[in-house]
């Protein structure tokens, strides 16, 4: 896998990451449909690419089946679709129709709507996705497995794509007003995915689950307040964000520390609306290893990620920076380097349910970051934003040392976007 994940990093031809291939694989084993509808798919698909074939001289058609129904890749694969096609030079006339079934955020899907020819129906979605599914390599399809933020330029380069319409935008400053917020007050949102947490904003996970037991994207909220706290002493509001009641809530008096996750987001008319406004309008998102940040960066907000799991997951524009988690040998409680967890499955940009029972096997666990590390990261990235961040004499040589031993490339050469917090860097230097 680690041989994978930097073969892929440095081939144009093949720009599928470990997470991408798996996906395929998936999709490709995932098809459960009878003989004679698999007959009647291909015949369907033999039709399609005759209308495609003839269509050619004049615009090239294409159909794509969004991922409607998982937040990161509903989010940050259409949004690189979209982003990859601004930046296409002569461009030839597109008819690309967009297909979604079941959708974690409607919101989105108005938006997406705007952009391209869009059916929201989950009757064609299934009946398209079953052709699909039978016939993948098929230059009928648009690839929507590509999350984008290792593509280095066709991710950073274009704008964001989504925008949203003036009457969107007085309902998001009402929403903001009832929060307590006035016109220039300033807010960061938080995220701390929780075992309560999942994809399909209706269907938490069973508490019984594997991934709600063992997530390795799971973190403390508590750990959080502290750089929360700080945020508020700089007159700045902090939202919690989240699509689920959340199992810890928010133990503070600071009433610019706003919980929205749970009550109040229970309460609003348009839920799923204030999901995608918030994060859009924030000055910067505190996030984990979990697809609620991509609601900031499909806007190009600064992410401060915290908890990151595994290295390749970390950072996606220029101006993110991030904290991982360590990992803890408990046979002999020493924390492991860098390269000795590389060494022991934690590599690519993905960990999957065999490998994470390896590494329990092995008595290897991560070990999240502290409320000082976080505390660290925001003041960092508060003072960058502000533009008061003092350039260290050693910054470039460590941040360089790091993507050495983890090996990360972006698949058009360019230098990997995303930061490590100085600080956390400086005092974990070791790790290198």
């Amino acid at each position: 896998m680690s041989q994978l994940f930097n073969e892929n990093r440095r081939t144009k031809k093949n720009l599928k990451t470990p997470k991408e291939i798996i996906w395929e694989i998936e999709e490709k084993n995932n098809l459960e449909i009878s003989l004679i509808k698999k007959i009647f798919a291909n015949f369907c698909w033999i039709f399609l690419l005759i209308f495609r074939y003839i269509l050619y001289p004049f615009c090239d058609f294409k159909i794509g089946i969004l991922y409607s129904d998982k937040i990161g890749r509903f989010l940050g694969n259409t949004e690189f679709y979209f982003r990859k096609k601004s930046l296409l030079k002569n461009k030839k006339f597109s008819l690309h129709l967009l297909i979604a079934g079941k959708t974690v955020n409607h919101q989105i899907l108005k938006m997406i709507s705007r952009k391209s020819f869009l059916i929201h129906n989950i009757k064609i979605y299934n009946f398209f996705n079953n052709i699909k599914k039978l016939t993948l390599d098929s230059n009928l399809w648009i690839d929507l497995n590509i999350t984008g933020w290792l593509r280095g330029k066709e991710w950073t380069a274009a704008k964001p794509q989504l925008n949203f319409l003036p009457s969107e935008e007085k309902k998001g400053k009402k929403i903001l007003e009832s929060l307590g917020l006035k016109d220039n007050d300033k807010f960061v949102c938080i995220f701390a995915k929780d075992n309560l947490y999942s994809d399909d904003p209706t269907k938490p996970p069973k508490p019984d689950s594997f991934w709600s037991k063992k997530d390795f994207r799971n973190c403390n909220i508590e750990n959080y307040m502290k750089a929360a706290e700080f945020l508020t002493e700089k007159n700045i509001f902090v939202i919690r964000m989240g699509t689920h009641k959340p199992s810890k809530t928010l133990r503070t008096t600071n009433s610019k520390i706003i919980d929205y996750t749970g009550k109040i987001r229970q309460e609003l008319k348009d839920a799923e609306f204030a999901d995608v406004y918030l994060p859009a309008k924030c000055e910067f998102f505190i996030g984990c290893t979990s697809a609620t940040y991509q609601f900031a960066s499909i806007f190009n907000k600064p992410v401060a990620y915290t908890n990151m799991v595994p290295y390749g997951e970390c950072g996606r524009n220029f101006h993110d920076i991030f904290i991982f988690k360590k990992c803890l040998d408990r046979r002999n409680n020493k924390i492991l380097s860098i390269s000795e967890s590389i060494k022991n499955g934690v590599t690519g940009d993905w960990l999957t349910e065999d490998k994470i029972l390896e590494l329990e096997k092995k008595e290897i666990f991560f070990q999240e970051n502290s409320p000082d590390e976080i505390l660290d990261l925001t003041k960092e990235m508060h003072q960058r934003l502000n533009k008061i961040w003092k350039k260290k004499d050693d910054e470039e040589t460590l941040q360089e040392k790091f993507l050495k031993i983890t090996n990360i490339y972006t698949s058009d050469g360019e230098k990997f976007p995303g930061k490590v917090c100085y600080d956390f860097l400086k005092k974990n230097e070791k790790l290198i």
